[in-house]
């Protein structure tokens, strides 16, 4: 009777065991996967927070808030009820953030904070982005050329 207890409970612990090592397997990077830029942690103490500065109806205080938490997607949505301004200077934080800049990449400060893997300079991505947010095609441009031919 021991024996059989032994072996049903060798048997589960192996049946656990698998379905462990199953869900570990699948956090592990293959030959094509790579480690992320960047993870963001949306924290319900965080929105309680914007959502108490919008109902105060203080809306620039409410997406500066989301852009230093780097809640990108509330910071645009607030700031897009502002002004142009406002939209405009949280593009440009999340550009700056999320792409870098060529002084980004060239410095000890290109690594993230998960794996210290070195960003590529994303400039293109910079002035599309620029374009597709209503900033005009002046600005990208701007971007790139100051970014790659420094005066």
């Amino acid at each position: 009777m021991q024996l059989r207890f032994k072996v049903l409970f060798s048997s589960q612990a192996l049946l656990q065991i698998s379905h462990v090592a199953s869900f570990l397997a699948s956090f592990k990077l293959g030959p094509f996967d790579e480690p992320p830029i960047s993870v963001t942690t949306l924290r319900p103490s965080a929105l309680d927070r914007i959502e108490e500065l919008l109902l105060q109806g203080d809306r620039r205080q409410a997406y500066q808030f989301a852009a230093d938490e780097q809640l990108w997607a509330h910071a645009m949505i607030i700031a897009s009820s502002i002004d142009k301004e406002a939209w405009k200077e949280v593009i440009n934080e999340f550009l700056r953030s999320e792409l870098g800049t060529k002084e980004d990449i060239g410095s000890g400060d290109s690594s993230t904070s998960l794996g210290n893997q070195p960003q590529r300079g994303r400039e293109s991505l910079r002035v599309a982005y620029s374009l597709f947010s209503g900033q005009g095609a002046l600005s990208g441009i701007c971007s790139f050329v100051s970014n790659y031919f420094p005066q």
